[in-house]
């Protein structure tokens, strides 16, 4: 019951760090994600299921201050938190390169499943697949990068503070 009001406690603050500070660090259009450093750190730690609700959870909540249409959010994260705790038991979570590799691949996902979703929603009849190919791939590579270094910093505090394994 500790683990999961401390998780919850962490998704919040989490998402309240992104929207005022982080947010704000955008370099090529991108920058780093906290709440998605923290749901590939669960996903790790405990598998998919607990990957897809603290995705949903985070997701809504970056949905409702976004002022953007709800869901978007929450499906990549519900995608990515469930794939990389699929994952998480056929590699060493423990392992760094396992978690900088979780890191810049949810990062992908994350943005290829969002970057869908809205080019679906949004773009005219036929101009789809154009809207979609409109990724910054500089800054995808770069937050992509600075999230799997996030993922190594969120999974080390879940591991010490949360889990409470050496």
């Amino acid at each position: 019951m500790m683990q999961m009001l401390k998780i919850a406690l962490l998704v919040l603050g989490s998402v309240v760090l992104q929207i005022t500070l982080i947010a704000r660090m955008s370099m090529f259009g991108s920058g780093p994600d906290l709440p998605l450093a923290l749901i590939v750190s669960v996903a790790l730690f405990k598998g998919p299921l607990h990957g897809e609700l603290v995705g949903f959870t985070s997701g809504s909540l970056c949905d409702l201050f976004s002022g953007g249409p709800l869901g978007i959010q929450s499906l990549s994260r519900v995608v990515v938190g469930y794939s990389t705790g699929f994952v998480r038991g056929r590699l060493y979570s423990d392992n760094i390169v396992t978690q900088l590799a979780s890191g810049f691949f949810a990062t992908l996902v994350g943005k290829i499943v969002t970057s869908a979703h809205l080019s679906l929603l949004f773009a005219s009849e036929g101009d789809h697949f154009q809207q979609f190919l409109h990724i910054r791939f500089p800054g995808l590579i770069l937050a992509a990068i600075l999230n799997s270094i996030l993922v190594m910093a969120v999974f080390w505090v879940l591991k010490k503070f949360v889990y409470g394994r050496a």
